[in-house]
């Protein structure tokens, strides 16, 4: 083999020399620069990624907090509608319940007025179907007049014995 012929070694080592130091000064001048910057770049936007990733995280988090008291604040307030819809509720059937009461406490007024009318007529009634009848009765028994004052005193004293 040529390779391993000593003749061939200060030629191969030359040859091999200058591919050594074109191949070192290409990778350190123009690929290795151009590697660096693009890892350069490539990490300097995942670092600025990372950034805004932490700045949405914390608006993220401040938009959670918030939308959480909100949450809460609505939730007393329709506590509190709940609270003063119910307590106007209550005050509006009780001033219904007092305009019953009222309403059929009147009435019931009414009809015991009316029922004390009735009666008082109806006794009225009654006091004078007992006069006829008392001034028929004695007229058709006995021949004696009597006047009607006197029916009438005698009817009335003996109703006033009968409610006591």
């Amino acid at each position: 083999m040529p390779q391993l012929n000593p003749e061939f070694f200060i030629s191969q080592l030359f040859w091999l020399t200058i591919s050594f130091a074109f191949l070192f000064i290409f990778l350190w001048r123009i690929s290795l620069p151009k590697i660096s910057s693009v890892l350069e770049k490539r990490a300097n936007k995942i670092n600025e990624d990372i950034k805004i990733a932490k700045q949405y995280q914390a608006k993220t988090e401040e938009i959670q907090t918030n939308i959480n008291n909100l949450l809460k604040k609505a939730r007393l307030e329709t506590t509190d509608l709940i609270k003063s819809a119910n307590q106007n509720l209550q005050a509006h059937t009780a001033k219904e319940l007092e305009k019953l009461d009222n309403s059929l406490n009147a009435k019931l007024d009414e009809s015991s007025s009316i029922i004390e009318k009735n009666k008082a007529d109806s006794l009225n009634q009654i006091n004078d179907q007992i006069f006829d009848i008392t001034k028929l009765t004695l007229s058709k028994i006995s021949s004696i007049v009597v006047s009607d004052n006197d029916i009438k005193d005698i009817v009335t004293s003996e109703q006033q014995k009968l409610v006591n």
